[in-house]
């Protein structure tokens, strides 16, 4: 073989070569690419999963936290249980009623906030008078009791033809505001009475006189 034909041998093999490592190298970095993501917009199935696992966290949370609604009393808080509710009826002032909360437990408990009232099958509770807060919670020692009182309807007819009435439920507040305990059945003074659009309650007061004093 001449010296011409060995160096055209020669230089057809390095070509070769140096198309082969070319080839080898694009296939490891495609193969590379296709580990670390998949098609575009498409996650890949370890990171669907830890998504539903987020999401199935969150909902679990979400219906633990809805079960504070008729949370049981703390102690030392007036709820059903430790009190009995009386409504009485009053002759003054006119169109009046008294809620009476009397502790029947053997510990002291306080009355948080106001009563809440709902007469009937109504949706929304009584509208408290704001001005009738206390200075502080009203804390009841064993047989002491609380006083609310309950507006029916307005003197001068401008709460509208109103209905009469024939059940008041009472419920009480934690420290929080929100609803304790089960909500208590408070029989009307005669089974019935009128009340309109501007009935409304108080705050709880330690004495009957705070109480209808609204």
């Amino acid at each position: 073989m001449s010296m011409r034909t060995r160096v055209a041998v020669a230089a057809l093999t390095a070509a070769a070569a140096l198309t082969l490592t070319a080839c080898g190298g694009g296939g490891d970095d495609a193969g590379s690419t296709s580990d670390k993501a998949g098609p575009a917009g498409t996650a890949s199935p370890a990171k669907d999963e830890e998504a539903a696992a987020e999401a199935t966290d969150g909902q679990s949370g979400s219906a633990a936290g809805s079960s504070d609604k008729g949370k049981s009393a703390a102690p030392g808080v007036c709820a059903s249980g430790t009190v009995k509710v009386e409504v009485k009826a009053v002759s003054t002032p006119v169109n009046h009623l008294l809620v009476v909360a009397t502790n029947t437990s053997k510990s002291a408990c306080t009355a948080h906030g106001h009563p809440f009232l709902r007469f009937d099958q109504d949706q929304a509770t009584t509208p408290v008078i704001d001005k009738s807060r206390p200075q502080a919670p009203v804390t009841l020692a064993p047989g002491k009791s609380a006083y609310a009182g309950i507006v029916t309807s307005a003197a001068d007819g401008s709460g509208g033809t109103g209905r009469k009435a024939k059940k008041l439920a009472v419920s009480f507040q934690g420290p929080d505001g929100s609803s304790v305990g089960d909500k208590m059945d408070a029989p009307l003074p005669g089974g019935s009475v009128h009340v309109d659009d501007q009935a409304q309650g108080t705050y709880w007061q330690s004495s009957q006189a705070a109480a209808l004093k609204w």
